[in-house]
């Protein structure tokens, strides 16, 4: 080896033993501060897993299990309230708009019995009232005209022959008298008019009323000429009335032949009628996705006519006591429902649950949850933030700690308060339930952005939309208003009004420097 190479030779083995010693600097730094995260801070090792791996679980929402501890000055400033889960007798309402209908099996005909010519009518007016065997109608028919002929040609003929010696003869001039009678009395023409002398000319077929009711189909004018089996006139008994209500299909199941319906009406101010589910059609209208319901009523005073809108709510009564929770301690993350169950030591635990329909401002819970168990009510949404964007809630309020529980559990509601969609930004809305019809209600809504920190220069937009019914002849409605931010409530506040009472969709959407930025949607009902 020359001295040249020896040279090289020297030169490269020192640079690659400086290298090596630094390489091995980097990793022993690295390697240190790496454990000290990992061993200091859980939500720092959970903030840094790859983007890729942690995508699932933003997606899923909240994990059931998931826990976080609290100091009391934590609980105090998130406003976080607490309630022990109890037991209670369930009463759905499902509100429901109607129409008033004729009770088909109340509608009766008043038909020609034979053709001839309307001379007279007793009836003039669509919805007169009629009583049973009142006169409604004079018809003549030149068919009554030989009858009555061929009735007095047959009492002639007896007479003559009463003084005749053949039985045979006298008998069935006897018969033909009867039989021309009782021809002339199946058209209408009582004994009277029949016995009445020549003079008085051929008398007319009276029609008369064959129920009581009020006439609500008039299909003959005075001097119009009818064929026998015309129906003249349509009477039905209002007595008693039906109520054509649209309900949607999701409120289906829980609607039953004999189940109690509350009906109100404007006809009837401060007033409420009891009725009951009488028959439930087979068919969806496709347009506005509702099944008509008919409720059979009693009709005080014939206030009720057909044609008239009335709010239905049909009511059902649980046979026996459930599991409850208030409306607001649910959240629904889009994949499942989590309520927040309040541990000893300022703990919180993410509980999975199942639930059924609503009643007013509880929810029936089927699994997750005992009796006795302890339920966040209020600023659960806070802490659901914070637990499903991974960083706990040292961002608001500082400390904090989370960490992952070891028993998970089952199933979850849908509150009267929506959760976003979007994985980033979340929004929630509180108003009273039910909501007032035509009258404004108070509208309240918080934003969090993914720092966990309230966000107060978006721009939030309330929706209100009551589909279509055709059926009834009624247009879609829409109000739209905007919920400024207040920096008193700290919150956004506005106010809103629904036109009618029913089943309302709600979209609530948040933008920010023209970018929707969380989005939720649910139902309200207003009365």
């Amino acid at each position: 080896m020359t001295a040249s190479e020896k040279k090289l030779f020297v030169i490269g083995t020192g640079t690659g033993l400086v290298v090596a010693i630094l390489a091995a600097a980097i990793l022993i730094v690295s390697g240190h501060h790496t454990y000290a995260a990992e061993s200091t801070s859980p939500v720092s090792r959970a903030m840094k897993q790859p983007a890729a791996a942690a995508q699932p679980e933003a997606n899923q929402g909240t994990q059931p299990g998931t826990t976080l501890e609290l100091t009391p000055a934590e609980i105090t400033a998130a406003g976080i309230q607490v309630a022990e889960v109890r037991t209670a007798a369930l009463k759905t309402d499902i509100d429901a708009f109607g129409r008033v209908e004729q009770p088909e099996a109340q509608l009766a005909a008043v038909s020609a019995r034979i053709s001839g010519r309307v001379d007279k009518l007793y009836v003039q007016y669509t919805g007169e009232s009629v009583r049973r065997g009142q006169a409604v109608a004079d018809v003549y028919s030149p068919e009554v005209a030989t009858a009555v002929e061929d009735y007095r040609l047959a009492q002639e003929n007896r007479k003559q022959l009463r003084g005749s010696d053949e039985a045979g003869a006298r008998a069935q001039a006897d018969a033909l008298v009867n039989a021309s009678q009782r021809k002339l009395e199946l058209w209408g023409v009582n004994k009277e008019q029949i016995d009445a002398p020549a003079s008085v000319g051929v008398p007319h077929t009276t029609l008369y009323a064959s129920a009581s009711g009020s006439v609500v189909e008039r299909k003959v004018t005075q001097g119009q000429y009818v064929n026998a089996g015309d129906t003249l006139f349509t009477v039905a008994d209002l007595s008693q009335v039906w109520i054509k209500a649209d309900v949607y299909e999701d409120q289906l199941p829980q609607i039953r032949r004999g189940q109690e319906v509350e009906i109100t009406s404007e006809a009837l101010p401060n007033r409420t009628l009891h009725g009951r589910v009488d028959f439930i059609e087979p068919q969806a209208n496709q347009q506005t996705r509702t099944v008509p319901v008919h409720v059979h009523l009693a009709n005080p005073g014939m206030k009720l006519l057909p044609g008239m809108f009335v709010n239905a709510t049909f009511i059902s009564h649980a046979a026996s006591e459930s599991i409850v929770v208030p409306r607001s301690a649910v959240l629904d993350t889009g994949t499942r429902k989590i309520v927040y169950l309040a541990r000893p030591n300022g703990v919180f635990e993410a509980r999975e649950v199942a639930v059924g329909a609503p009643s007013e401002d509880l929810f029936p819970v089927t699994s997750g949850l005992v009796r006795g168990d302890k339920v966040v009510l209020s600023g659960n949404f806070l802490i659901d933030s914070q637990a499903h964007l991974s960083s706990g809630m040292s961002g608001m309020y500082g400390g904090s700690k989370e960490f992952a529980a070891s028993a998970p559990n089952p199933s979850a509601p849908t509150p009267a308060s929506g959760s976003s969609t979007a994985a980033t930004t979340k929004i929630n809305l509180q108003t009273d339930t039910p909501l007032k019809a035509g009258a404004d209600n108070a509208f309240n809504a918080t934003l969090v952005g993914p720092d966990g920190k309230p966000i107060t220069d978006a721009h939030v937009t309330v929706t209100l939309v009551m589909p279509a019914m055709p059926s009834m002849g009624m247009p879609e409605m829409k109000s739209t208003f905007e919920l400024p931010w207040s920096s008193g409530k700290q919150m956004y506040v506005g106010k809103g009004q629904p036109g009618m009472s029913g089943s309302w969709s709600v979209t609530v959407e948040a933008s920010r420097n023209g970018a929707v930025i969380a989005t939720i949607h649910t139902h309200l009902s207003a009365k």
